[in-house]
C-alpha cells in the first residue's frame, strides 16, 4: 500500500467515524425527547395525584396510608430529579461547546446566589475566595453545569454546621493549575473517592440527602471534554475538597 492509498483510507475511516457520531448524537436527542414526554409527564401526573389526594383525604385516612401516600410524592421527586440530570448528561454529550472569556468569580458569585436562595439558613452560609481566580476560555452553559453541581454538593453536605463555608481557590502544584471548592461539611471516608464518580454512585441515601448520583459523573465528563482531571479529597466530620484541572490553554491570566 502506496502513502497514497494510506492517505485515502484515512480519510475514509475519518468519515465513517464522523457519520457515527452524527448518528450517535441524533439518538441522543431522540433520547432526551422521550425522556421528557414518556417519563417526566407520568411522573408529575402521579406526584399530582398524590399531592391532591393528601389535600383533600389527608385527614380521612389513617396515619399508615397517608404515610404511604407521601412516600409516593418523595419516589416522585426523587426519580424526577435523577431523570432530569440524566437529561443534563444527554445535553452534554450531544453539543458542541461554545467558548468565551469567563470571569471566574463573578459566574461563581451569581451561582452561590441563586442556590443559597433555598435553603432556611441562607443567612448565615459563607462564600469565601481564598485566591483570586483567573477568567477561563470556556463554554458558559458547561462551566455552569460543573459550579452549580460543585457548590451544590458542598451546599447539601454542609448544612449540619452552624455556619457552613464554601472556600474558592486557585493553586499552582507542579506545573499544575488546579482549581478547588472546599467546605466544611461531613466529608466522607477517603476510601470512597474514586467511586464517588461512578455514574448513580450514591454514599447516602435519598432519606439523608437527596441527589441523583450523577453530579460527579457529569462534571468529570465535562472535565475531560477540555483536557482536565478531577479528584476528591475529604475527611469525616472535617469536610470535603474537589479540585479540577482544564488545559492551560484554556486559562487566562
Amino acid at each position: 500500500m502506496n502513502d497514497s492509498d494510506e492517505y485515502l483510507n484515512k480519510i475514509k475511516q475519518l468519515e465513517k467515524e464522523a457519520k457515527e457520531l452524527k448518528n450517535f448524537n441524533y439518538e441522543l436527542g431522540i433520547l432526551n425527547c422521550t425522556i421528557s414526554h414518556e417519563i417526566k409527564s407520568p411522573l408529575h401526573a402521579i406526584d399530582a395525584y398524590a399531592r391532591i389526594f393528601i389535600e383533600d383525604y389527608g385527614k380521612q385516612v389513617d396515619e399508615n396510608d397517608l404515610k404511604l401516600i407521601k412516600n409516593i410524592r418523595n419516589l416522585c421527586s426523587d426519580t424526577l430529579i435523577l431523570v432530569n440530570k440524566l437529561m443534563e448528561y444527554i445535553k452534554i454529550q450531544n453539543m458542541e461547546p461554545h467558548n468565551e472569556r469567563i470571569n471566574l468569580s463573578n459566574i461563581i458569585s451569581e451561582i452561590f446566589k441563586k442556590l443559597v436562595s433555598s435553603y432556611k439558613n441562607k443567612n448565615n452560609i459563607q462564600l469565601k475566595f481564598e485566591t483570586k481566580l483567573p477568567d477561563i476560555f470556556f463554554d458558559r452553559i458547561l462551566i455552569t453545569q460543573i459550579i452549580s453541581n460543585l457548590i451544590s454538593n458542598a451546599l447539601k453536605f454542609s448544612q449540619g454546621e452552624k455556619v457552613p463555608i464554601i472556600t474558592i481557590g486557585y493553586k499552582y502544584n507542579k506545573g499544575e493549575k488546579i482549581f478547588y471548592v472546599r467546605d466544611n461539611g461531613i466529608g466522607f471516608d477517603m476510601k470512597f473517592s474514586e467511586k464517588l464518580f461512578e455514574m448513580f454512585h450514591r454514599m447516602h441515601s435519598s432519606d439523608e440527602f437527596e441527589g441523583s448520583g450523577l453530579g460527579l459523573f457529569i462534571i468529570k465528563n465535562i472535565i475531560e471534554k477540555y483536557c482536565g482531571r478531577v479528584w476528591i479529597e475529604g475527611k469525616t466530620g472535617i469536610g470535603a475538597c474537589t479540585y479540577f484541572t482544564i488545559d492551560n490553554k484554556y486559562i487566562l491570566e
